[in-house]
């Protein structure tokens, strides 16, 4: 099974259960990494497939919204998972960083710094919200959000 099938049948499995199990965070979080999916989705059928030895601008687009967006969760969320999600997209940033200061960059490394951490933040995000299902059982209802 290639990678881009794994990804694809783990970010789905993952979504599903964090949509069912998680709350407000983990749904937030599953709901950015699903549209990155689909974001990536519509650049590659409007701009092609990336060639990885030159900066994706859809990409770079892409990443810093979810970036932004990764970031907000990470701060306010009453839960200490979503900074490892967090800092796996700042991994990603500062894959385009690092190509755009240096375009002789290997390829692989800008595909292995840009592509490789969304499978570490989904393994994150599963296993938040089985903490968070867990923690809900063992102690009941909690906050979700640090200023609530």
């Amino acid at each position: 099974m290639s990678y881009i099938w794994l990804t694809r049948i783990l970010l789905f499995a993952v979504v599903l259960v964090a949509a069912r199990k998680g709350d407000e965070p983990e749904r937030l979080t599953a709901a950015v990494l699903l549209s990155t999916f689909v974001l990536d989705l519509v650049n590659h059928a409007v701009f092609g497939d990336p060639v990885w030895y030159a900066v994706n601008p859809g990409h770079v687009v892409i990443d810093s919204w979810a970036f932004c967006a990764l970031l907000s969760i990470a701060l306010y969320a009453n839960r200490g998972w979503p900074l490892l999600v967090g800092a796996g997209q700042l991994i990603v940033m500062v894959g385009h960083v690092a190509k755009l200061w240096d375009l002789t960059m290997a390829r692989r490394a800008y595909w292995v710094l840009t592509q490789m951490p969304f499978l570490l933040q989904l393994m994150v995000l599963l296993i938040g919200t089985v903490a968070h299902v867990n923690r809900e059982r063992r102690i009941g209802p909690y906050q979700c959000w640090r200023w609530a």
